[in-house]
């Protein structure tokens, strides 16, 4: 039993894009997910960017974004907790149910699982978009122990009740190393960290560095990249980003048959 009071490893799964919307992935994914529950705590971190977008271009707001980061002004707010807490999660959180797992919805405010702040002015604009702040994680894992699978959005509270929009790898990020997650899973739209046109199996902390300054670690996979080495260094055994392709797709990741596994 580790410090948490827990009998089994935690694995965190990151989810986004096609993931959080196609059933023709979905399914074979809550399959894989009914597999590991078995041996394991899942924790399911979501995002949902694109329902954002649309739905709000739809209530009359433009999205903006900074250095590729959402910038939630505050009369967005509700409509991006609306959707990220409310359909985006409850459209999961049915769906697996109806695959026979025992889902439960919560977003960072539900038991101050996670708490953000503000990054304040961005471009002369109050933003409610935040980073994490704390982590308590014994509402999750009460609801591991009494059997259940949490399904966990991207947006939290401040320290005065506020909402703030957090971008969901980062919320992934900080849960899991707060959970000592055995494996960190990020489900891409790619199969993984590119080079020449092929995947790289595994990156170890100076493999990373060396790859950034040659530039085959760009963009967008940067910040996921440094921070998975920052996760390792807290206490997380290792992180994975690649793609959900079918059945059986998750345990591959987690074994180093597919994506881009970084370790120490």
């Amino acid at each position: 039993m580790d410090t948490l009071g827990l009998t089994k490893k935690v694995i965190t799964v990151k989810i986004g894009g096609r993931t959080t919307e196609d059933l023709e992935q979905l399914r074979p994914f809550a399959a894989d997910l009914k597999d590991l529950m078995a041996g394991h705590y899942p924790l399911i971190v979501h995002g949902g960017g694109a329902e954002v977008t649309r739905i709000s271009k739809q209530l009359g707001f433009e999205p903006r974004f900074h250095e590729g980061i959402r910038i939630t002004l505050s009369e967005e707010m509700d409509v991006v907790e609306m959707i990220l807490s409310g359909k985006v999660n409850k459209h999961l959180v049915r769906f697996f149910q109806s695959c026979g797992l025992p889902a439960v919805g919560l977003c960072g405010a539900d038991g101050k699982t996670f708490s953000g702040r503000t990054l304040g002015t961005v471009e002369g604009k109050e933003t409610r978009t935040g980073n994490v702040a704390e982590v308590d994680p014994r509402l999750l894992t009460a609801l591991f122990t009494a059997g259940f699978l949490p399904v966990l959005s991207s947006t939290s509270m401040d320290k005065r009740g506020v909402g703030v929009n957090i971008n969901a790898d980062t919320v992934a990020f900080e849960v899991s190393c707060k959970l000592n997650s055995d494996s960190l899973v990020f489900i891409s739209d790619i199969p993984g960290v590119l080079k020449d046109g092929q995947v790289l199996k595994s990156l170890s902390r100076d493999e990373v560095r060396r790859e950034i300054a040659a530039g085959t670690i760009s963009g967008g996979m940067i910040p996921k990249a440094t921070s998975a080495v920052e996760a390792l260094k807290h206490g997380v055994g290792q992180v994975i980003i690649g793609q959900y392709c079918e059945r059986g797709s998750l345990r591959a990741l987690l074994e180093g048959g597919m994506g881009t596994c970084f370790h120490l």
